[in-house]
């Protein structure tokens, strides 16, 4: 009994340190495992001819970025709206911050669809559930070295590396994606920006 009052405050203080989980790893397996048996278009602003290959090549780097020892690392977690962000710091290190922000909303929606030709336009009703998890790696060179943005059942969306950007768009979308996704894009680039303040 003696044993556990000693040691259950360590463990305490071990897990208050470090309760969140850093989950790129597992995003990543998902995303690639998707891009492996589904035709995707690819758009890279520094390519004219990508491929999954390199989209492949370049997700290692993301995945050097999953495996980082985080226990000399200081974590943090708030929520801003629909985001839940958890924050890794580092203080002697060339990597100042890992970010990991998931983005969960239930969209209801009715989207007017008009016709070129001379039909009425119909309503539809847009019913769906999206969580997106973003990733960013600040280093102290660049607030914003890398940028990984993926939906859970959609797959990677889109991926930074410096100034390359890199789009994924699916044959058969999420429904609904469309018209949520520039606004969410918009909230995580003000929550990053936030971010790189503090």
């Amino acid at each position: 009994m003696l044993l556990i009052q000693t040691i259950l405050p360590f463990l305490l203080l071990l897990l208050q340190t470090q309760v969140g989980s850093f989950t790129l790893r597992q995003d990543l397996e998902k995303d690639l495992g998707k891009l492996a048996s589904t035709p995707v278009f690819i758009s890279d602003n520094t390519s004219a001819s990508p491929s999954v290959q390199t989209i492949v090549q370049d997700l290692q780097l993301f995945g050097v970025a999953a495996t980082i020892d985080l226990s000399n690392s200081k974590y943090s977690q708030s929520s801003q709206g629909n985001h839940t962000i958890h924050v890794w710091t580092f203080k002697e290190s060339d990597i100042t911050s890992l970010y990991q922000i998931e983005t969960t909303i239930a969209l209801d929606t009715v989207v007017t669809q008009r016709y070129l030709e001379n039909r009425a336009p119909t309503q539809h009703q847009i019913q769906n559930k999206f969580t997106f998890r973003t990733y960013a790696v600040s280093t102290s060179a660049d607030p914003l070295r890398f940028y990984y943005m993926t939906e859970a059942e959609q797959g990677l969306l889109e991926y930074r590396i410096g100034n390359r950007q890199v789009l994924i768009n699916y044959p058969a979308k999420k429904e609904g994606l469309s018209d949520i996704l520039p606004k969410v894009e918009d909230e995580l680039s003000a929550v990053l920006a936030a971010l790189q303040k503090l």
